[in-house]
């Protein structure tokens, strides 16, 4: 009977694989139920990416695998990259291999720990590739991604493929293009998505989903450690200057809640300043401050910064921690660093008169900042933050958790009937900021279990919650990219906005 299945197949899987190369499948976006079968069968019988050279990747638009025929680019210490055979660049990829293996890579391991080894060769694969994530001429894009699938051993019934390997995915075509305008695009990205390859043994191993806003903007200082920072467009995103893509800054942006499309790009922005005042605050050398990063990934006697709150626990360890001038209480702590950054970055200098609510229906206390301020100033990194401070444009009715809102005249007041903790208020002689610096979680609430460790398999995440229709969406401005990528079952909450009376 076998015998017999094997002569029918045969020749219409070699007619198939002639007229149709695996890489073409990827534009066949009505037929992937049909292609599933044939993908199946055709792994039974030795498909080039089960048994030969080629990858396994993920089509964005559809959320299923596509077989990519690749070429060995070049093969390092630590990495090898390989391009998707029918793409054509001009770019150097055999001197970033280089670069990446002597310097990103080491750089990076020695910040956040050495990479897992699932298939044992002791290399990360990196495929340059034109991602599909259905971007247009001057659309938003995808630039990078890391997809955990790779972590998990394949199984062909699945619409997602695992090559079971270390693999990150950049793309070859709106990314190298980027390059013309920022020369370190490629790379700076190639470091991003490796912090999380590196991260996810980690999150996985401890049953938690890390906070998105943790995981992009540890990625993003990860860029930094690698030698690409500080990001000049990051900072003027956060700005709201020298970028049409970013008017208004982060005015009125959370930096918790992930879940509007249009902010993405300023959340980046966001999560990259906090993330980097609080790296480089941590410690007065660099051996301390990417100890405590390190901390925040692998963990620190039994806690990782997978939320809020357990990233100011592990920071209160820090070298550089003072309880005189930011308290005990990690509440307490994360309102005082979100008021000192988000006052800096808008020239407010004076925080001697500093209003908190500290607990919901309470009216504000009034707090002194001076002495936090003189300790836990802008770094050097933030510099341009003084140059170009946020420039609001839009005066905000509204609040939202994790958000700042900033204004050129007086500060609304806070009312006791509406107030929520954390709620604060900033004055200053000529402008303010109203700020709501809670966790919608909690700062001491640990997240749910990571996908497919427990009930919920990862072969079949959904749309990844850092890109949603954000894809689709072009822009009069040029291609927005999108870096992280996180796949995840989770469902992104809309919290409430509270009323600024």
């Amino acid at each position: 009977m076998m015998h017999f299945r094997i002569k029918f197949l045969l020749p219409f899987l070699l007619i198939t694989t002639t007229l149709s190369q695996c890489n073409q499948l990827n534009s066949q976006n009505g037929k992937n139920d049909d292609l599933l079968l044939l993908l199946g069968v055709y792994s039974i019988f030795g498909a080039n990416c089960v048994t030969g050279p080629d990858l396994w990747a993920r089509d964005l638009r559809t959320q299923s695998s596509v077989c990519v025929p690749v070429e060995l680019v070049s093969s390092g210490n630590f990495i090898e990259v390989y391009k998707e055979k029918s793409l054509s660049t001009n770019f150097n990829l055999i001197q970033f291999a280089k670069d990446f293996d002597t310097i990103t890579y080491p750089r990076l391991v020695e910040t956040f720990g050495i990479p897992s080894d699932v298939d044992g060769d002791g290399k990360v694969k990196i495929l340059v590739m034109d991602i599909k994530d259905g971007a247009t001429s001057n659309s938003a894009y995808v630039a990078g991604y890391f997809d955990p699938i790779n972590y998990f051993p394949d199984n062909f019934l699945q619409r997602v493929r695992s090559n079971f390997a270390e693999v990150l995915y950049l793309d070859g075509r709106e990314l190298i293009a980027a390059n013309s305008k920022d020369p370190n695009a490629f790379a700076s990205t190639a470091a991003h998505e490796f912090q999380h390859l590196l991260r996810f043994p980690k999150m996985y191993d401890s049953n938690h989903s890390d906070e998105l806003w943790i995981n992009e903007g540890t990625s993003e200082v990860a860029s930094d450690i690698a030698g690409f920072g500080p990001q000049t467009s990051r900072l003027d995103c956060y700005s709201g200057v020298n970028d049409s893509r970013c008017n208004d800054g982060i005015n009125g942006v959370s930096l918790l809640d992930w879940n509007n499309n249009a902010e993405v790009l300023k959340q980046y922005s966001f999560a990259y300043v906090f993330m980097r005042y609080l790296y480089d605050i941590s410690g007065t050398t660099d051996s301390e401050r990417q100890q405590f990063f390190r901390n925040t990934v692998v963990g620190t006697g039994g806690t990782r910064a997978n939320s809020t709150g357990n990233l100011i626990s592990i920071f209160k360890s820090s070298p550089n921690f003072d309880s005189t001038r930011l308290t005990s209480n990690n509440s307490d702590i994360f309102f005082r660093l979100f008021t000192l950054l988000t006052a800096q970055s808008f020239n407010i200098n004076n925080v001697s008169s500093v209003q908190q609510v500290t607990a919901d229906g309470q009216a504000p206390n009034t707090i002194d900042l001076t002495a936090a301020l003189a300790k836990y100033p802008l770094p050097a990194s933030l510099n341009r933050l003084i140059i170009y401070p946020v420039s609001p444009t839009t005066a905000k009715s509204s609040i939202k958790q994790g958000a700042a809102n900033f204004y050129t005249t007086n500060t609304p007041a806070i009312s006791a009937s509406s107030s929520r903790k954390n709620q604060g208020r900033i004055t200053g002689v000529t402008q303010g900021i109203v700020l709501w610096a809670d966790s919608p979680q909690g700062l001491n609430a640990n997240l749910k279990f990571t996908p497919g460790k427990d009930d919920v398999p990862i072969q079949n995440p959904s749309k990844p919650r850092s890109l949603k229709s954000v894809i689709q969406e072009s822009s009069p401005y040029g291609a927005i990219p999108i870096c992280g990528i996180e796949f995840t079952n989770d469902l992104a909450h809309t919290y409430e906005s509270i009323p600024i009376e």
